[in-house]
């Protein structure tokens, strides 16, 4: 865990940003009086209802009630966390990032890596334009699979030539490069002759797996025929595992201007093409299943994902993996949908012959989850009899119980049960079945011949999409001719952020070895305080505003508010008042500096990534409370000891009382 940012920072960075060219960067603004308007980013509408205050650097929609800083602005917009839209506001800055003392993430200690990387993506883009042999790899792109060139450079795509040390004499000319070469899979070593490497991706199509901020981390190569295997991936490496990526997040936040549901496909290809055609918000896994930590990374960014498979067998195998990994992270307010297609289509070949406004028809059609995990209970079933019904209680039991046992969608399912079985819903809840074998990542097989996976980049070292633009044009290959169906033809697909005009990548210092690169763990910094219970009862709230209006503090924990107490009841108070608000709210509407300094505390602290995972905060807020208010009672009743036990009467009299109560209890 990389050390937190010091407030102070936090501060001076506001001071020095502009909200106004922080937010006409992204969106079109429109002076009106002292303010400025605009159609907001976050909800769709014809007429203009988001204002900006420059003068209080404050954003407010009176459409959809989004509001705040430039800070929640950038969060909101760009679809980050707090500490990733520090970073971008301070890049666009020119300022450096610091960090209080702390051991470093897994980024920093691999920053030469990342750079090679980087410098990977740059090659393969490079020879898509500049190589000899580029017509072949442009023919493929264009004439076979349709692509036109701006998708392509929306997606990194490049081409590694023929040859065995194309990258290694470019780019591994040193031996500490050849080192982070080899350690993030770019290159291999020869078995006769230690210390000598070859390229690993040679005559294929390259694509650059990014991270959720743009970073490069792996690479995927498609031979251009039928080689085997046909796609060859990087392995896993210090900076990537594939079980916890998914390609296409990072261009699909960057390009989706309203996030609010993300497709899981099952190819590179299929992300591209569909959002060559508009539909930007696909992503696909890197070679394994999806699995539970994939579900929760996008539960993080949206409320609805739609798992899409081929109808065929194996799409139907694999779409009940894909149940399995998403029962135990199910949330309230969550949806998750499986969209089936027709036999022998997939979503590159489907929204090719149906196109996007037929494709999204399909997709608000899909099924639902409890529908897949009903029906999946009853296939399991040969008896029709109530032998049959038993069984098919059981099948889908087993599965109900993988769900958190707090949630309401549990009891919604096992009610449903109860009305297709016919057996009582207390029979369900109080019997006990078998456990289900949960689906991991790691008990999977990887199959390194069907997708790509790459390790991430620094986000200062992503590839500069500034090359593209000068190089390579919006609607061919250099000789590629216009497509109907290219990139443009749809002016759905409209990218949020030009990159003209932006100062290039790689400004920002890289990291440098230190001691945190070398086996030297004892002479660590100690780890991030934890936060007291008031605090983390706080930071939930903070996370998690809507749990605030069904929560109750008592009057006497109020009035003796102090400290961290008072912070606590004072968000909440805002939050239970407004309760349609977030963060950017609250701060936008806060003057006192002791507030602002201890929000940014609490969200800039280590245990914010840990508490945006609860399945049930409010529950943590009331113990606390609960908590609280006990301490409160019992200092109450000893005051009052201290002020009335003054005789041997009363004491006598209290000494009778505790008895009966030890009697009572005995």
């Amino acid at each position: 865990m990389a050390g937190r940012i010091p407030d102070q920072f936090i501060d001076e960075l506001l001071a020095r940003t502009d909200i106004t060219d922080v937010v006409a960067s992204r969106i079109s603004l429109k002076k009106t009086g002292q303010n400025y308007s605009a159609l907001c980013p976050f909800h769709n509408e014809k007429t203009p209802s988001f204002s900006l205050n420059p003068n209080k650097q404050f954003y407010y929609c009176f459409g959809c009630g989004a509001g705040g800083n430039a800070i929640s602005f950038v969060m909101e917009h760009d679809h980050l966390d707090f500490i990733d839209a520090i970073e971008v506001l301070a890049k666009d800055a020119g300022l450096e990032v610091p960090r209080e003392k702390g051991a470093p993430d897994r980024y920093e200690q691999n920053a030469e890596l990342l750079k090679r990387l980087s410098e990977s993506a740059h090659f393969f883009q490079e020879q898509l334009i500049k190589h000899p042999d580029k017509k072949r790899a442009t023919d493929y792109l264009s004439k076979d699979r349709g692509l036109s060139g701006q998708i392509a450079k929306v997606f990194g795509l490049g081409f590694a030539p023929q040859g065995w040390d194309n990258l290694l004499r470019k780019i591994g000319t040193r031996a500490e490069q050849q080192e982070q070469l080899l350690l993030g899979g770019m290159l291999i070593e020869k078995k006769d002759q230690p210390g000598h490497y070859y390229d690993r991706f040679r005559d294929r199509i390259m694509f650059p797996i990014r991270d959720s901020r743009g970073r490069v981390i792996a690479f995927g190569g498609r031979a251009f025929g039928d080689e085997k295997p046909k796609y060859l991936n990087s392995p896993e490496t210090p900076v990537f595992q594939k079980s916890q990526e998914l390609y296409g997040l990072f261009e699909a936040k960057q390009n989706t201007p309203i996030l609010e549901q993300i497709i899981v496909v099952e190819g590179y290809m299929d992300v591209i093409v569909l959002a060559q055609h508009g539909i930007t918000n696909a992503v696909a896994t890197l070679g394994t299943s999806v699995n539970s930590q994939h579900i929760r990374k996008l539960f993080k960014l949206v409320s609805k994902v739609t798992l899409c498979f081929d109808g065929d067998k194996a799409g139907r195998a694999a779409a009940i993996r894909g149940l399995e990994a998403a029962l135990p992270v199910m949330q309230d307010e969550k949806q998750i949908r499986f969209l089936f297609l027709p036999e022998g289509e997939d979503p590159d070949s489907l929204v090719r012959k149906e196109g996007k406004e037929s494709f999204n028809h399909r997709l608000e059609d899909a099924h639902s989850l409890s529908h897949v995990l009903f029906d999946h209970a009853r296939n399991q079933v040969t008896l029709g009899d109530e032998e049959g019904e038993a069984q098919f209680a059981r099948n889908a039991m087993e599965m109900i119980q993988q769900l958190p046992k707090d949630l309401t969608f549990r009891s919604v399912m096992i009610r449903q049960l109860s009305d297709q079985s016919g057996i009582d819903s207390n029979t369900l809840n109080n019997t006990v079945f078998k456990t289900r074998r949960h689906f991991s990542p790691e008990s999977e097989t990887p199959d390194t011949s069907s997708t790509t996976t790459a390790p991430y980049s620094n986000h200062d070292d992503a590839p500069d999409l500034n090359y593209y633009d000068n190089t390579l044009g919006h609607n061919n290959y250099d000789d590629y001719p216009p497509d109907a169906h290219s990139y443009d033809a749809d002016p759905a697909y409209t990218p949020t952020r030009e990159s003209a005009g932006k100062k290039p990548y790689g400004n920002k210092k890289s990291f440098k070895k230190g001691k945190f690169n070398q086996d030297e763990s004892a002479t660590l910094p100690p780890p991030t305080p934890t936060l007291s219970r008031v605090k983390q009862a706080t930071l939930c709230i903070l996370l998690q505003p809507n749990i605030a209006s069904a929560i109750e503090i008592p009057d006497p924990l109020q009035n003796k508010a102090d400290g961290d107490l008072q912070l606590f009841c004072k968000i909440w108070r805002y939050f239970a008042k407004h309760p349609k608000n977030n963060v950017g709210h609250l701060l936008g509407s806060t003057t006192e500096n002791t507030t602002i300094q201890g929000i940014y505390a609490l969200l800039n602290h280590q245990d914010a990534a840990i508490k945006l995972k609860l399945h049930n905060p409010s529950q943590e807020v009331t113990e606390t409370i609960q908590a609280l208010e006990k301490n409160l009672g019992s200092e109450h009743l000893k005051k009052q000891q201290r002020e009335s036990i003054d005789t041997d009467e009363d004491k006598e009299f209290w000494r009778n009382k505790i008895d009966q109560i030890r009697r009572k209890k005995s």
